[in-house]
């Protein structure tokens, strides 16, 4: 695991925390809120500031992927290289806090890919463009991303559908057959009827890709395709409180511009015909 990318470590923690035992969140929660002094500390001093034994540290940094403490301790001292100098304080008012957003997210955007597998992306392209049936799925504030997700996706010559409905999606979902594929948004990827959803389609034997911030999240698991994109420093609170789904929205529209470069001409035909609708209903 020593081939680990710039930011990776960080991204890991996060991504996989939830899916620790208590005592190893403990821990986990150390080794992020003491990142840039982890190479100065041992792994004594991290189980006392967890309250856990050193026992548990190494196994904690195991169950995260790693050889143990000490691989863990290296890589996260030269992920600190990487990082971006602090942002300067916004300027006063609204203006001000928006553009220190943007700046922000451009500086992190690096972390949001750390756990992006190139492979699952090229599987997750080709389900897409050579699928008899796509649907996209997803509810609360994942929704209006499977809603877009559908649109873009047919603009482009596949013709998708984003069913709301949570007992339409189900029903959706069981009709499907092996040469359908099913597009699963989920931030927390545990979402209840989001997951019963994927469970009907890989029992249909659709091909499930998931489109999540959580690795080992229960939709993450039941996909067959996962693709990992998370906001820099966010928990699973975070992610249940704040809920944002920008690295998420930024990923479907890389992955429709990676369908369409796959459809070619096929895609720029039915861009074409979508403009053609589209030009009917611009006002003078």
């Amino acid at each position: 695991m020593t081939d680990r990318r710039p930011g990776e470590v960080i991204a890991t923690i996060r991504s996989l925390l939830p899916s620790l035992l208590p005592t190893e969140q403990a821990v986990a929660a150390v080794l992020l809120e003491r990142s840039s002094e982890i190479v100065e500390l041992s792994s004594q001093q991290v189980a006392e500031l967890a309250g856990a034994s050193r026992a548990t540290v190494v196994r904690t940094c195991q169950s995260l992927g790693f050889t143990g403490y000490q691989q863990l301790r290296v890589l996260l001292a030269r992920d600190a290289g990487y990082r971006p100098a602090e942002q300067a304080p916004a300027p006063d008012g609204a203006a001000g806090i928006v553009a220190q957003t943007f700046t922000q997210l451009a500086d992190r955007t690096g972390d949001m890919l750390a756990l992006l597998d190139s492979g699952a992306v090229d599987r997750a392209v080709e389900a897409l463009a050579v699928a008899r049936r796509v649907v996209a799925i997803g509810n609360g504030l994942s929704a209006p991303l499977a809603l877009d997700a559908a649109a873009r996706l047919t603009s482009v010559g596949r013709a998708s559908e984003a069913p709301l409905d949570v007992i339409g999606q189900q029903i959706t979902a069981r009709l499907l057959s092996p040469q359908d594929a099913v597009l699963v948004i989920s931030g927390s990827g545990s979402n209840a009827s989001t997951l019963r959803t994927v469970d009907a389609a890989t029992a249909a034997g659709a091909t499930v890709i998931a489109v999540t911030a959580f690795a080992r999240s229960p939709i993450a698991q039941a996909a067959g395709i996962s693709l990992v994109v998370t906001m820099p420093d966010l928990t699973f609170r975070d992610e249940i409180t704040l809920a944002s789904r920008l690295p998420q929205a930024i990923l479907i529209e890389g992955l429709v511009a990676a369908v369409t470069h796959r459809l070619g001409d096929a895609a720029t035909r039915a861009k074409t015909l979508a403009l053609d609708a589209i030009s009917n209903n611009l006002a003078e």
